[in-house]
């Protein structure tokens, strides 16, 4: 018989509590890794919004921007672009999904009047983390420190109080920030959350810049009304179960997506792309797994076992 997803969970967490809080999160709901941001320089006041490399929601709604800050001028010129660094400064720091380090993303001074936001929807989701690697090019030039607040209602006001950490130096080799809103339950299941950066404490001059790559958006599934999906269910199949290399999904509902594939104690194996039609379970033990899919409509989550022979 198939195990709940409410079941799954509860495993899931006794085996994960053993970790620390952000190891423990059971979903990556958002990943930019910039490896494909290869726009070039984009100047104040066009720049765009960098959609995220993977989400389980959606990668439209999930982006990144660098923005002026309200009231400055608008002849005010400073841009972003991407950075190729020298394979000794390849940036591994927070890598995921089996993801190669590569180019980062570079946001340059002058930048104290700038913002950087992270719009970052939770829906279906609660204890979020978010980590990145970030690297400032000098502690001589520029600003020299990061400091954070988050909206939970789409920017129109902002928060600090539940923040873990209220701002971070500059590092000269990549460093991991992590931060989390701990006891601030309007984060959790926000489709309007948004984490802002602002840039403190200027040294000298206009040149130097801060990059950023490698940032992740974890929480666990709120588990709402959980509902097990049998293989004989005409709105999912698996094919072929048992399988060897690849599985194929087909779905008659188009509000249900993959979200992760997990083993028989809830334990997280890989994440899957909301738009994958198939997926490589090649490198897997043989054995029994099941592949979780979220639906968006119902606010609902489904599992669907399957084996790997």
């Amino acid at each position: 018989m198939l195990k709940s997803l409410r079941t799954i969970i509860a495993v899931s967490s006794l085996v994960l509590a053993q970790g620390n809080h952000a190891e423990a999160q059971t979903t990556l709901i958002h990943y930019w890794n910039f490896n494909n941001y290869a726009l070039g320089a984009q100047y104040t006041d066009t720049i765009k919004g960098i959609a995220a490399d993977f989400s389980i929601l959606d990668t439209a709604k999930a982006k990144i921007l660098y923005a002026e800050m309200p009231g400055t001028s608008a002849g005010y010129a400073t841009h972003i672009d991407s950075i190729q660094p020298v394979a000794t400064d390849y940036d591994t720091v927070n890598l995921r999904m089996g993801d190669t380090a590569g180019a980062a993303l570079r946001v340059r001074n002058p930048s104290d009047s700038m913002q950087l936001y992270f719009y970052i929807p939770t829906t279906g989701y609660k204890n979020i983390v978010v980590n990145y690697a970030s690297q400032s090019s000098s502690v001589s030039h520029g600003q020299t420190h990061q400091v954070f607040d988050y909206s939970v209602d789409s920017g129109a006001s902002w928060r600090t109080a539940a923040l873990s950490m209220p701002s971070d130096s500059a590092w000269l080799v990549y460093h991991r920030t992590t931060l989390t809103f701990t006891t601030d339950g309007d984060v959790n299941n926000n489709p309007g959350l948004v984490l802002r950066i602002t840039f403190a404490l200027n040294t000298a001059g206009t040149s130097g810049n801060n990059r950023f790559d490698n940032v992740t958006v974890e929480g666990d599934i709120i588990p709402t009304s959980v509902a097990d999906t049998r293989e004989d269910n005409p709105r999912i199949k698996l094919y072929p179960n048992p399988a060897t290399n690849m599985v194929n999904i087909q779905s008659e509902n188009t509000d249900l997506t993959p979200a992760f594939v997990s083993d028989i104690t809830g334990r997280k194996i890989m994440a899957i792309s909301p738009n994958a039609s198939k997926f490589d379970i090649s490198t897997l033990d043989a054995g029994n797994y099941f592949l979780l899919f979220v639906d968006h409509s119902s606010n609902t989550t489904h599992s669907v076992q399957f084996r790997k022979k």
